[in-house]
């Protein structure tokens, strides 16, 4: 009886197989990743970067909401009543449309509860508010009092708020970023694996 012999073709044929299989499983690896990479970039600007402009024109808005009552609670030249009772009101129109385009983006769990944190101290500092300009020519001794004193604390509460907002916005960035870094070295891996299968 004869020994079977090694077939060098047929066994060349197999590692060639082989290895056009962990070519081919390797790409489709590569182009998985890849897609993984587009979607944290897609995610980064519009979940993060966009809502950091939106954060950063409400703290423009509720700044200039301070800064035009403490022009006329404590200022020597007061604006009229009724001008400072409609810009408030168009700040807090612009304000509640920012709040609902920030609410439309994709939030964390944190973020949204750090977003309910803000509507409630928003929702503070707004009643003060509008008590402040409801009789805006009575007074002006207490509601510079009131204003000084609750006004502080309420506006304080709403910046630092939005300032935590915006922190945890750069967290969730750089977590993002961290995650399409790993991807991009996996596919560095794949590549190189590749390459060594090749040659």
């Amino acid at each position: 009886m004869e020994k079977p012999r090694n077939n060098p073709i047929l066994r060349n044929s197999l590692l060639i197989a082989s290895l056009l299989g962990l070519i081919l499983t390797s790409i489709f690896l590569s182009r998985r990743s890849v897609n993984q990479i587009q979607q944290a970039s897609v995610s980064i600007y519009k979940d993060r970067l966009v809502p950091t402009a939106i954060i950063a024109k409400l703290t423009s808005q509720v700044y200039s909401k301070r800064l035009l009552l403490e022009s006329y609670m404590l200022g020597k030249t007061k604006p009229e009543p009724n001008a400072v009772t409609y810009a408030l009101d168009r700040s807090n129109r612009q304000i509640d449309s920012l709040m609902t385009e920030f609410v439309a983006t994709n939030l964390t769990h944190k973020e949204a509860e750090q977003f309910d944190l803000l509507k409630q101290r928003l929702e503070v500092y707004n009643q003060l508010e509008g008590d402040l300009t409801r009789n805006l020519t009575d007074s002006p001794q207490a509601q510079q009092i009131l204003f000084v004193g609750r006004g502080n604390t309420a506006f304080s509460q709403v910046i630092q708020t939005l300032t935590d907002l915006s922190a945890l916005q750069v967290k969730v960035g750089q977590e993002l970023l961290n995650q399409s870094n790993g991807q991009s070295n996996y596919i560095y891996v794949l590549t190189a694996l590749q390459i060594g299968w090749c040659c």
